[in-house]
């Protein structure tokens, strides 16, 4: 089977406690193959016998780990809580493939920049820590696909409020400090940039960035699921 890479931001702490939880589930599969080993007499076994009963209990050791009764990796655990979590969100349904034009644009889609995450103004991310973590294509698939649907009218209004706003002052000195130095012209051009006229104008932006659902959201929310 296929396997989809993600890479996500997550809090170190969450890491930490989903390294307990996943060594954890590796002791609950070497348990589990010990229990089978002695139910069908591995010792005692030699030959034919023996490969047959090898091959019976891989068998049943991928049957529990797709049923998601063993889990004793990273991409296992989190493969069953991502499944989770698309369902409790209902994101478990069938959506179109995401438009060629998106999936081939780099860079974040509109909304899910650094304020995505900071919900108290200027106060630092504590997604400092960096996750790997690959999973089954189809279920890769069926993440990406939501996030982009349910994302879709969101996205579309928040491009209408930067059409009508434009970057503003904030994204203008961002920009500038990515090349390296804020210049005159930069502060001219934030001085002159347009800015919401009414408090209503900023509130809808942050309820629109609110309704943004990446794929980075919905696997932190399955790292705390596991871990909880």
């Amino acid at each position: 089977m296929s396997l989809m890479p993600f890479v996500v931001a997550l809090e170190p702490d969450d890491l930490t406690a989903l390294n307990e939880v996943v060594k954890d589930g590796r002791e609950a599969e070497e348990k589990c193959l010990d229990s089978m080993r002695e139910t069908y007499g591995i010792r005692f076994l030699r030959g034919k016998a023996l490969s047959q009963a090898r091959a019976e209990i891989r068998k049943e050791f991928r049957r529990l780990r797709e049923l998601g009764k063993l889990a004793g990796t990273r991409d296992l655990v989190l493969a069953r809580e991502v499944r989770a979590e698309l369902k409790r969100r209902g994101m478990d349904q069938e959506y179109d493939p995401i438009p060629a034009e998106d999936v081939a644009t780099p860079g974040r889609r509109v909304g899910t920049g650094p304020r995505h995450y900071q919900r108290f103004g200027d106060e630092k991310t504590q997604l400092t820590g960096r996750m790997y973590v690959k999973l089954p294509g189809p279920l890769g698939e069926q993440l990406a696909r939501g996030c982009y649907w349910t994302s879709a009218p969101a996205v579309t209004a928040l491009w209408e409020w930067q059409t009508l706003w434009g970057d503003g002052p904030e994204v203008i000195f961002r920009e500038a400090e990515r090349r390296g130095a804020v210049t005159i012209l930069d502060l001219w051009c934030a001085a002159l940039a347009p800015r919401p006229t009414t408090a209503d104008a900023i509130l809808r932006k942050a309820q629109l960035q609110d309704q943004i659902v990446t794929t980075g959201d919905i696997i932190r929310a399955a790292v705390k699921r596991a871990i909880r």
